[in-house]
């Protein structure tokens, strides 16, 4: 009879407290790191906000860890970056729940470039033959990197490179001066402005198809 009781008695305890029991032997899910990110692709400098709240687990997630990379790294749910250089930038995001286990997701953000202005100066709107003409380009700007190439072209077959140079015109005449810039992305951006060269002095406006800041 009481071989009988022991099993009888086992089997209710596990009866009474099965929820419990099996409880106990149920393993932990590891934790579901899930971001998203507005915009995902734009014009530098790039603004993007990033939310990792959808995020789940089976118990509570204890930590959020963002890598915008460069130590670039935030610990909170939600996060906000500028992005003020071309190309793609890759966001990595790491979640820990209350048992210690990790999942990490990543999203691309993808930064396109913003195209240099283009500036311009010059000594003389109304030059005679053979005066020297300076033009000045340095007011020109590339808003989210470095300009590298100064290109001007006199509109009577000569031309030239640099940032500040000059020119004198042998004949009279209508002559059209276009100025063309690349940034370090590759992006260019032209300003042109046309003058008569005469025999008399004089000065003048500006003109361009960008922005020409006139006389020097």
């Amino acid at each position: 009879m009481r071989r009988l009781l022991a099993p009888l008695l086992v089997l209710t305890v596990v009866a009474l407290s099965g929820c419990t029991f099996l409880g106990g032997l149920r393993s932990n899910e590891p934790p579901a790191a899930v971001l998203s990110a507005d915009p995902t692709s734009g014009r530098a400098p790039l603004h993007v906000r990033f939310d990792a709240g959808a995020s789940h687990d089976d118990g509570a997630i204890v930590r959020y860890a963002w890598s915008f990379g460069e130590d670039d790294t935030a610990d909170s749910v939600d996060a906000e970056r500028t992005f003020e250089t071309c190309g793609v930038h890759t966001v990595r995001l790491q979640v820990v729940d209350d048992d210690g286990l990790i999942d990490t997701a990543e999203i691309l953000i993808t930064v396109e470039n913003t195209p240099p202005l283009a500036s311009c100066r010059f000594s003389s709107d109304s030059p005679v033959v053979g005066e020297w003409i300076l033009f000045d380009a340095s007011a020109s700007y590339d808003p989210d990197g470095r300009l590298v190439d100064f290109t001007w072209d006199f509109g009577d077959g000569a031309s030239t490179r640099g940032t500040r140079v000059g020119h004198a015109y042998e004949e009279v005449g209508g002559y059209t001066v276009r100025l063309t810039i690349e940034d370090d992305a590759g992006a260019t951006a032209s300003i042109t402005h046309t003058f008569t060269v005469h025999s008399g002095g004089g000065g003048g406006g500006c003109g361009g198809g960008s922005v020409c800041l006139g006389l020097l």
